[in-house]
């Protein structure tokens, strides 16, 4: 029984199918807590394993947003598109909706955040990585023309996302 034993362990040293195992006591599962590593897997001094498999390659979708305006208070903002041309139709659209005469697109972009400021004479519309630095922005270029009331009428974002 021994030499069996000990002739399947050299086929399958051999054969280099051990070479991801871990060492688990008879009848736990691989992974389990009971279970160390196998003398034939190796490790650097910080226990990561060398022979582990590389990371799958992530592939991320861009994603779109647009804002868009009449020009007399009314917006439409567009987020989460999968293109700019349909970012920027679906924003006219949705300005149009909204009984917005002649609506055009104020800006677009793709994985940031955008914000629109609006001031007692004047809005501001702008993009950023992130939202409070979209607001920051935005709220600064309104203290500075000397608008009173900044404030913000609409911020989000439009981030990539990950599809595999």
């Amino acid at each position: 029984m021994k030499a069996q034993c000990l002739a399947c362990a050299l086929w399958l040293l051999a054969s280099g199918s051990m070479s991801a195992q871990t060492a688990c006591p008879q009848g736990v599962a691989a992974g389990a807590a009971q279970c160390g590593p196998s003398s034939l897997v190796s490790s650097d001094d910080s226990g990561n394993n060398l022979n582990a498999p590389p990371p799958p390659i992530s592939r991320w979708a861009d994603s779109w947003g647009a804002i868009a305006d009449d020009g007399n208070g009314q917006y439409g903002i567009s987020i989460d598109e999968p293109s700019k041309r349909s970012a920027r139709k679906s924003a006219i659209q949705e300005c149009r909706r909204r009984g917005g005469g002649e609506c055009e697109v104020s800006i677009h972009y793709k994985n940031q955040c955008a914000a629109v400021i609006m001031g007692s004479t004047r809005s501001n519309v702008v993009h950023a990585m992130t939202i409070d630095k979209a607001v920051q922005i935005g709220m600064a270029a309104c203290l500075e023309r000397n608008d009173v009331n900044c404030r913000i009428y609409w911020s989000g974002c439009s981030h990539a996302k990950r599809i595999w």
